[in-house]
């Protein structure tokens, strides 16, 4: 058996190509299974893993419950519109509700996107014993803005005073609660894949566009933002995302009420006192189911479950996985069929080799074991270079994902594959040896060695 083997391995490696070849198809094969399989396993666990921290329920604009969970938790996808400010209030106030946190999106920069929100997304935990899942590695939040009802209090007290005589005070106590800079404006944070691919650092100052997309923005707004704090890792899509007050956002875009465009602006992503989507912790089970009841019947807004939404991402992603490894079986059954040819026309190439060992005393069945070997070290090669092949891949692809849209895919051994993996191969590599080494047992010795 040592022997055979031997012999079999010889002679592999006295036909390179013949040799190669059918091994980088085979390789190929496997590791576009191995690939897709590994791909979609991580896909699943870094979606898992980006959506932990963002409570069980969305509320958004009326529409796709997908995309309104893939807009606001994924970044993924452009968001469906805005709903009115005073639904997130509500919310906010609302007893069965224990933790409501809003998103303004609209703009961003260099392809990061600026989200508007409170101190309370920085509270956001994957679990109720966990520590928060968004947690400054320097510096420090931006800083709070008085809320529109405190701002009307001064406007009101501004106004007493200037009928008292005291304009002079009431401009500058006005100036100073105004939308600037010394209010505490225009301050944001940035996550750490943000910062590391815009090269901000504390105090650095950057402007955004209109949009979410650098290369898609039209309108470029002049307000400059300083960067005050940076994140750790959170291993979320908001890694790559920029952070400020609400209020910022509806700053740079207010809109002139006497304007005639004004009634479409105010609907635009961005739009003053309105929010894209509200995050949404309840406080129970029941409040929850009745949260949801109430704005599946209302027609402001939508409630949409994270998990039921993946779930529905998920078996899509089953789906084309199928499909893809459907492909790899086929370019499988092609590589069976190279293999097959390549033993073939080795086979009828030797016979005259074959034909001198048996008349030198090797027995047929001698003969077919070194067929059989060869064809098994062939598709054995080709199983160890679809690891290699396959292995590299799904990291190289996994990490430029990553690095687009900051959602992390962690890749591991699937056991589950290894067993397929190997015996797949050599399953093949016996099929196609099997006509080969039929033809070398067959091989008439006095023919071959003493042609008429």
């Amino acid at each position: 058996m040592i022997c055979d083997m031997a012999v079999a391995w010889r002679n592999l490696r006295a036909r390179p190509i013949q040799t190669a070849i059918p091994a980088l198809v085979i390789g190929l094969a496997l590791a576009l299974s191995l690939a897709v399989a590994m791909l979609s396993d991580g896909a699943k666990e870094g979606i898992i893993q980006a959506s932990d921290p963002f409570g069980v329920m969305v509320i958004g604009a009326k529409g796709s419950g997908q995309q309104l969970v893939l807009s606001s938790i994924l970044l993924q996808d452009d968001p469906i519109g805005n709903i009115p400010y005073t639904i997130y209030e509500d919310l906010e106030h609302d007893e069965r509700v224990q933790l409501a946190v809003p998103l303004a999106f609209g703009d961003n920069v260099a392809g990061a996107r600026l989200i508007g929100t409170y101190h309370d997304f920085f509270e956001l935990r994957t679990s109720r014993s966990a520590p928060p899942a968004f947690q400054l590695a320097e510096g420090r939040l931006f800083a709070v803005v008085e809320d529109e009802h405190a701002d009307e209090d001064h406007a009101e007290d501004a106004d007493h005073d200037a009928e008292e005589g005291e304009l002079e005070e009431a401009e500058e106590h006005a100036g100073h609660e105004g939308h600037d800079h010394d209010a505490g404006l225009f301050e944001a944070v940035l996550g750490a894949t943000a910062a590391k691919d815009l090269g901000l650092n504390i105090g650095d100052q950057f402007e955004t566009t209109h949009g979410f997309g650098e290369g898609i923005a039209s309108d470029h707004h002049h307000e400059p933002y300083t960067v005050v704090g940076i994140l750790k890792p959170s291993g979320t899509a908001y890694d790559g995302a920029a952070f400020t007050q609400i209020e910022s956002v509806w700053h740079v875009h207010e809109v002139d009420p006497n304007d005639t465009l004004a009634p479409y602006v105010g609907e635009q992503l961005g739009a003053s006192d309105q929010v894209t989507a509200v995050l949404v912790l309840p406080a129970s089970f029941a409040g929850q189911n009745q949260i949801y009841q109430e704005f599946y019947t209302g027609t402001d807004a939508q409630a949409a479950f994270p998990g039921a939404e993946l779930t529905g991402l998920f078996d899509m992603i089953d789906q084309a996985q199928e499909i893809l490894s459907l492909i790899g079986y086929m370019v499988l059954g092609i590589a069976a069929l190279t293999v097959f040819l390549s033993m073939y026309n080795a086979t009828v190439a030797r016979e005259h080799a074959i034909a001198v060992m048996r008349g030198l005393g090797s027995s047929p069945a001698h003969v077919v074991r070194i067929v059989l070997f060869e064809t098994l070290f062939v598709t054995l090669l080709g199983a160890v270079l679809g690891r290699v092949i396959g292995y590299a891949a799904a990291r190289i692809i996994a990490d430029v994902y990553s690095a687009q849209s900051a959602i992390p895919i962690p890749l591991r051994l699937l056991p589950e594959w290894e067993l397929l993996l190997w015996a797949l191969p050599l399953g093949v590599g016996a099929l196609a040896g099997l006509v080969p080494a039929a033809l070398a047992y067959r091989v008439n010795v006095v023919e071959k060695l003493f042609p008429s």
